[in-house]
């Protein structure tokens, strides 16, 4: 099947979790375009698909929880409602806490190299 930018759009405004993942998708591949252009070695790829892959998936977490929250506050004054709003919540962090175990360690490791690169270039 071969979908026109139109479909694709229409699609997306039908499944906003598409657009949600498809953002952080953009954001996540912008984080690896501008560390390799900058050098960062084939060695540590590993690291670096696994840091940005956390990355994007904890920002686009923070937009949704931005926006529970949000719902929350707006919403009916209906405590079955509520419920449900805040068990949406305490999915997203769990979700959040999940990546923040994974981001830490190749973050390091690429934090690591940069102070290195930064101190090669004093």
């Amino acid at each position: 099947m071969n979908l026109g930018q139109d479909d694709i759009e229409r699609h997306l405004e039908r499944e906003p979790g598409l657009e949600q993942a498809r953002r952080a998708s953009v954001m996540a591949h912008s984080v690896v375009i501008k560390l390799k252009e900058m050098g960062l070695p084939e060695e540590l790829d590993g690291e670096l698909s696994q840091f940005c892959t956390d990355l994007g998936d904890l920002w686009s977490a923070q937009a949704s929880l931005a926006r529970q929250v949000e719902g929350l506050l707006k919403g009916a004054d209906d405590w079955e409602v509520v419920g449900d709003g805040l068990v949406d919540i305490g999915s997203t962090i769990e979700h959040i806490a999940w990546h923040m175990q994974g981001v830490r360690e190749p973050m390091a490791k690429i934090a690591e190299y940069a102070y290195e690169r930064g101190d090669a270039r004093e």
